[in-house]
């Protein structure tokens, strides 16, 4: 198992730097020794400069070049969390999951996801305890999004034509290739990525996200994903409106 965090120009802001202890960063050669001074050359990866410029180059450098079970984790995220029981028969109460419980956890993610046949697989992407669905542990037809995704051995490649849409686009050809994906909604990780500078943060801009919002409903059409254009606000570009998923499946 590989753990991977993509990162671009955020050596000093590494929010999981100590929790995910494993992790290995993957940055451009030219920022290498910045992040060396900050996590030891163990935990460094360089790919060229020339292969780098936004993070959908970078994953696809890391699916092509990082033996699989492969782990991908942004760098703007900061733990993992859980539900639990229920408490008082009210609410299920959310804990951080504990560091030294990480290599197991996802050696767990691995050995499920080979058993339910998938080659990607994930965690919820919402830290709301309202909306967290304690009857539903898992499904196999949810969208995975970047900061937290699982690789087995595939052959499919990130669309760089989309842009930062490139994990719902990845999501996306999974489930029209293999027609599952597996994600583990007992799990969600922590991250804010708004206002960290450096990444996607870099170069995201309201015209470059419509760009990329109308070229992945072009690529899958508006029934299958469909974002609010001309948007009313910026979260209208960030996240899709509705995501149809045209297959039967938990």
């Amino acid at each position: 198992m590989n753990v991977i965090i993509p990162s671009y120009n955020r050596s000093e802001s590494l929010r999981g730097k100590d929790y995910f202890f494993m992790a290995k960063y993957c940055v451009p050669k030219s920022q290498k020794d910045k992040y060396i001074n900050k996590v030891g050359i163990n935990r460094v990866i360089c790919l060229p400069d020339a292969e780098d410029g936004n993070i959908v180059k970078k994953r696809n450098w890391i699916i092509r070049n990082i033996p699989k079970p492969l782990i991908m984790i942004d760098d703007d995220v900061s733990k993992l969390v859980y539900w639990d029981n229920r408490r008082n028969g009210k609410t299920y109460l959310r804990d951080d999951l504990p560091k030294d419980l990480l290599l197991d956890v996802f050696n767990e993610f691995i050995s499920l996801a080979e058993q339910f046949e998938v080659k990607m697989f994930g965690i919820s992407q919402n830290t709301d305890d309202r909306v967290h669905k304690e009857f539903e542990p898992f499904n196999l037809t949810n969208i995975i999004l970047g900061p937290f995704q699982g690789h087995l051995e595939h052959d499919l490649n990130f669309d760089e034509r989309v842009g930062t849409k490139d994990d719902y686009d990845m999501s996306l050809q999974q489930l029209n290739k293999y027609r599952k994906i597996l994600r583990f909604n007992k799990f969600a990780y922590e991250c804010n990525h708004g206002n960290n500078k450096g990444g996607i943060v870099s170069y995201r801009s309201k015209n470059k996200e419509i760009q990329y919002c109308e070229a992945i409903m072009k690529k899958w059409g508006t029934n299958i994903i469909k974002y609010n254009i001309p948007p009313k606000k910026m979260t209208d570009l960030l996240n899709a409106n509705n995501v149809n998923i045209p297959i039967k499946g938990v």
